[in-house]
């Protein structure tokens, strides 16, 4: 087998990889060569985001408008009333308030993170190689990376009956090729488990598990857009047997040829892709740019700070010209390294300062654009009056950093 596939000069070479590392599973997205992100599971660590449960409120804080739910043993969860404003009740109520023993419907949308709870919702969605169904966000929307006007006006009309006052739906980037018939069909797949689920769920007792999200390599190799996928390689019998019967399950057959299992004795797929580099780079807290500048990433509890400096950079003799070519070139490294550690919360950057407010304004269009290749939720805010660029990146699951750390204290 070659690894070495000659593709077309404008084909992003795009590579999905599972392999082994310490005691748990490394995945890994490659594009044209280089990491874009890093995800690292303990095999004893149970992955719970996206599972739904049957959650019973144990404690309703007025002050902060949230309650705290149990949903497993010894597991509690953060419940912020204020953003599930239609919980789904599963014993008989006489009104809307939450109260200590209420039973709900809800699942997990975020992972704790550092001293925070996991992140409950009732705003459930299910996710499908085409399409999101979103409770309570009864719209249809479509995906931005679809940019055909035509094909959104025409989806738009062709799906807006499969929405209903409960629930609407996402179009996925995936579906773009796909007939509309086809999306249609997968949407109502999703309605009919939705309604399954809650039939369900009204039958059974507190802390039940009504849906188990798939493992991280199948949520990987589902979210990422197939048509840009040129190869799914792992070097774990087990999980290449498990990729490919959850494609033909879903007849997706164009990437069943794109799977191989790596078996060569001599060198390890850990050592093919300098893993161990890989890792390193995504750890460290300075980050040395081509140029001679560098970044100094700091996390914190409350947000991430990202510094930029000369160091070495001895650019062009116009001074302004060279703090800009600094700052764009710190943003793009920026933008990779948000994907690459998987920071997300408040990232607030420190760029060199510019006097020109026709560059800053240059600055923050480059940055934008670096920022929307993140598949991600990235919005950049702008600067601040103190001269910052303020960033916020949609939370889901834990930092690189954070996987890695709890691997340590398992060992301890």
């Amino acid at each position: 087998m070659s690894l070495d596939r000659t593709l077309n000069n404008n084909q992003k070479q795009k590579k999905l990889i599972i392999t082994s590392y310490q005691s748990g599973i490394l995945i890994a997205l490659f594009e044209n060569g280089e990491a874009v992100e890093l995800q690292y599971e303990a095999d004893q660590e149970e992955n719970l985001l996206g599972n739904i449960y049957v959650g019973r409120v144990e404690k309703v804080v007025k002050n902060i408008d949230a309650a705290f739910l149990s949903f497993g043993k010894n597991r509690t969860g953060y419940y912020s009333q204020k953003d599930n404003t239609c919980p789904c009740f599963l014993n008989p109520k006489k009104n809307t308030t939450l109260a200590q023993g209420d039973l709900l419907l809800v699942q997990v949308s975020k992972e704790p993170v550092k001293s925070k709870e996991y992140t409950l919702t009732s705003a459930i969605n299910l996710t499908g190689r085409y399409a999101v169904l979103t409770v309570g966000n009864t719209q249809m929307s479509i995906s931005g990376k679809i940019t055909d006007t035509a094909w959104r006006d025409a989806c738009r009309e062709a799906c807006k009956h499969c929405c209903t006052q409960e629930y609407g739906f996402i179009v996925r980037t995936n579906a773009e090729k796909a007939s509309f018939d086809t999306i249609i069909k997968e949407m109502e797949e999703l309605a009919d488990r939705l309604h399954s689920i809650q039939e369900k769920a009204r039958c059974l007792r507190a802390h039940s598990l009504l849906l188990r999200a798939p493992a991280s390599y199948l949520k990987n190799l589902r979210d990422v857009y197939d048509s840009d996928l040129t190869e799914i390689l792992t070097d774990k019998p087990e999980i290449y047997h498990e990729l490919k019967a959850y494609l033909c399950e879903n007849d997706q057959t164009e990437l069943i040829e794109k799977l191989s299992l790596y078996q060569d004795s001599m060198q390890s797929l850990f050592h093919l892709y300098s893993f161990q580099a890989v890792i390193e780079h995504a750890l460290k807290k300075r980050v040395w740019l081509k140029s001679g500048a560098n970044l100094v990433i700091e996390p914190t509890e409350a947000l991430t700070v990202i510094d930029v400096n000369t160091g070495k950079y001895s650019g062009k003799k116009n001074v302004e010209e060279t703090r800009l070519a600094i700052n764009k070139e710190a943003a793009k490294e920026i933008a990779k390294q948000l994907r690459l550690r998987n920071i997300s919360g408040i990232i607030i950057v420190d760029f060199i300062n510019m006097d020109s407010s026709q560059a800053v304004t240059e600055l923050l269009d480059y940055f934008n654009t670096q920022l929307r290749k993140d598949p991600v939720r990235t919005y950049l805010a702008g600067m601040t009056n103190l001269g910052l660029a303020e960033i916020t990146r949609q939370k889901g699951r834990k930092p690189f950093a954070e996987q890695l750390m709890e691997l340590e204290m398992c060992e301890k």
